[in-house]
């Protein structure tokens, strides 16, 4: 059944990391932002018919306000990354949240890396070299490193892995004071609290023509999606490692990728791309 939630929670994913770019099409980034928050806000708030309504320490509460800012900061960073840059080059580098998710869960909820585990990020980081690099010959692979770092969208993907990273591991942390449902629905109200306090609306808001079918297909994806991914993700963290689950997530995202990117948005699928996919699905193999 463990594997079961992680596999939906990771096509889930996938699933709304399309539909966030596909979205930015329609609406404003500061719209999608918006968006998705206020639909997690009300379907968490209808599910809590099913929810204990308790909370068990106060220990939840500064959790609970690191989670929000770094849900609202990670989401930000993520669209405005994936705006400007490809799908299928700014996913595969989501490929380090497993590394820094083992670092996090080592420190908070006490678990340990092995060899392999190791072994499997030092591959993680040469197959992510190799996407940015500009051939396969080593003199451009010993300067993948700069043009990773010299990119902006790259720059962008890191910021949001690192806080990906650590939400989950302090999401599985909050489920020992209180239940997903609850956790879910004061998560976005805190989320849409201070939204409002940071990010302002623009005068100029681009919306969606309601008249396109395609357009209302698009956002209604969104908010299902984005409902759904994040509620299978909790359930996935109470039955598994937070590395385990991230390992799930990234690999199959940096599958569809591919697909979403050439099939969606006419990417290039270049030898370089294909050959940095199957090292780092190599990598994250290990860290299983």
């Amino acid at each position: 059944m463990s594997l079961i939630i992680l596999f939906i929670s990771g096509l889930l994913w996938g699933i709304f990391d399309l539909t966030r770019k596909l979205s930015l099409e329609i609406l404003s980034l500061a719209n999608v932002i918006y968006l998705i928050f206020f639909s997690q806000l009300i379907v968490f708030a209808i599910s809590l018919c099913i929810s204990d309504l308790t909370i068990t320490s106060y220990y939840y509460f500064p959790i609970l306000v690191l989670i929000s800012l770094l849900n609202i900061l990670s989401l930000y960073c993520f669209l405005k990354a994936i705006k400007i840059s490809e799908i299928s080059m700014s996913i595969p580098l989501l490929s380090y949240s497993p590394l820094f998710s083992l670092l996090f869960a080592k420190i908070i909820l006490n678990e340990h890396l092995t060899i392999y585990q190791h072994f499997g990020i030092i591959i993680i980081l040469f197959g992510s070299f190799v996407l940015y690099s500009k051939s396969l010959k080593f003199k451009d692979l010993l300067g993948a490193p700069f043009s990773l770092l010299n990119n902006k969208g790259a720059q962008l993907i890191i910021i949001v892995t690192l806080i990906w990273s650590i939400v989950p591991v302090l999401d599985k942390k909050s489920f020992s004071y209180t239940d997903i449902y609850l956790h879910g629905f004061l998560q976005s109200l805190l989320g849409i609290l201070f939204l409002l306090l940071i990010l302002r609306v623009p005068r100029n808001i681009k919306y969606a023509n309601l008249n396109n079918r395609r357009d209302i297909v698009i956002l209604l994806l969104l908010i299902i999606v984005s409902f759904l991914a994040t509620i299978t993700q909790f359930f996935a963290l109470k039955v598994n490692l937070v590395p385990i689950l991230e390992v799930f997530k990234r690999a199959t995202g940096i599958l569809l990728s591919l697909f979403f990117g050439y099939f969606f948005f006419k990417e290039h699928i270049n030898k370089q791309k294909v050959v940095s996919v199957f090292i780092i699905l190599a990598g994250l193999s290990l860290i299983i």
